[in-house]
């Protein structure tokens, strides 16, 4: 299946729209004649029947409708659960390409068929993903590969998008609520993923910077059989979260892996200025000795080293958050933005580090120990209230986009596994790195 034109793109985003909004306004319509079982019954079914129309009309447009679908899913505890379970299906899965149009791709790419290239080729994918889909194959010395093919006109498809969101967005961007430099950094960021080549460097980048930690497992590429459209890996071995939780792991298992993604978070930030920032689930292998394989390196975001310098002098800031020596490194970074700190957003930067940060990562060293139970909902909530008063202040820098995409992505991990990590001593590590 190919991405639709810009008409047809734009036609299915309004009709997808009309049609959530419509099942609510018929919920609301019905329960006025039904008893309270019969209304709570209704409206987990109407949230199931939204989340199913937005999950299918996502799917079937990729490119960026997709990855919304996939950020979605990740809302635990802001999204009903029977509309999650729905957007779930965006991780692993979407409408295939037809094995005909798959066979055209390769072929445009590599100038062979699959058959020529690896000693067997599955034609239907066993993932598909926003920008392309991800095929079985077997090399030729017998061992077990992951081939990613693109599909055809993402590229269009992602000016088509764009264009789209801009125009519906327009009142939140003359309000600055939503500026127009966050939709550039999107748009740029996810053209750059339709470079398969560029994602085989980051591949080698990480799979070369990561082997300090020991637990992380990355993909190897094979440069002879990868372009700009098509990327040859190695396969991983390893279970998707739901079915890594299926196994019901025991609660050490869960801390430590919890651990795990913690320290790997702050290993990329602190220590290589540069992180893996497609944080949703279907990009994670749970391995039962503790190990994590790390998949999709399409999005990877460079941090330059004056913001993660700043990111190392706020960190477990053992001060007042709403102090003169506080403020002046928050100021230094929006200078260094060519932004100015306004009132409103230091006020927001304030609150989020004294009503989130202080209570998730104490600075105190004696509390470096003190341990927070990422099975209560409240600290994903309190990160998403925060945010959420951060970008009403109009305060958001182009860096902070996938940062905090990435870090909500990890409190959401740890939520879902119901981990209990010692945080403050997971970034203290890489203060000095």
């Amino acid at each position: 299946m190919k991405p639709g034109g810009p008409l047809t793109r734009a036609v299915k985003f309004a009709s997808m729209t009309a049609g959530v909004t419509g099942s609510y306004l018929g919920y609301l319509a019905e329960s006025l004649l039904l008893d309270r079982t019969a209304r709570v019954e209704r409206l987990k079914a109407t949230h199931r029947k939204a989340g199913k129309r937005l999950s299918d009309t996502m799917g079937e447009l990729r490119g960026p409708a997709m990855k919304l679908g996939q950020a979605l899913s990740l809302h635990t505890g802001t999204l009903p659960e029977e509309t999650l379970q729905e957007l779930a299906t965006l991780q692993m899965s979407a409408p295939p390409m037809h094995p005909q149009l798959v066979r055209a791709q390769f072929r445009q790419e590599l100038g062979r068929d699959p058959e020529d290239v690896y000693h067997s080729f599955d034609p239907v994918p066993f993932a598909a993903a926003s920008l392309g889909q991800v095929h079985n194959a077997v090399g030729k010395d017998g061992k077990k590969l992951a081939v990613k093919i693109q599909y055809p006109a993402i590229r269009e498809a992602i000016a088509s998008d764009f264009k789209w969101f801009r125009a519906v967005s327009r009142p939140a961007q003359l309000s600055r609520h939503l500026p127009s430099d966050t939709f550039d950094e999107l748009q740029r960021q996810i053209e750059l993923e339709t470079d398969y080549g560029r994602e085989a460097e980051n591949l080698e980048f990480f799979r070369d910077r990561l082997r300090p930690l020991g637990f992380v497992v990355v993909p190897e590429v094979l440069r002879e059989f990868s372009t700009q459209r098509v990327l040859t890996m190695s396969k991983l071995k390893g279970r998707h979260l739901e079915e890594f939780l299926a196994g019901k792991p025991s609660q050490k298992l869960r801390d430590q892996m919890g651990a795990r993604l913690v320290e790997l978070y702050y290993f990329q930030i602190l220590k290589l200025g540069r992180f893996h920032a497609d944080p949703h689930w279907g990009n994670y292998l749970f391995l039962p000795d503790g190990s994590i394989g790390l998949l999709d390196f399409g999005c990877v975001k460079r941090l330059n080293e004056d913001f993660v310098g700043s990111l190392k002098r706020l960190y477990l800031f053992p001060g007042r958050r709403d102090s003169g020596e506080f403020m002046r490194v928050l100021e230094q970074r929006y200078r260094d933005s060519g932004k100015k700190l306004s009132a409103a957003s230091r006020r927001a930067h304030a609150s989020f580090a004294e009503n989130f940060y202080r209570h998730v990562y104490p600075p105190e060293p004696e509390k470096e120990s003190v341990t927070t139970d990422f099975a209560d909902p409240t600290w994903v909530q309190k990160y998403l209230a925060e945010a959420r008063k951060l970008s009403s202040s109009r305060g958001t820098l182009p860096e902070y986009l996938f940062l905090a995409r990435t870090e909500l992505g990890l409190y959401q991990t740890l939520h879902k596994l119901k981990s209990r990590v010692a945080m403050s001593a997971q970034v203290r590590r890489y203060l000095g790195a």
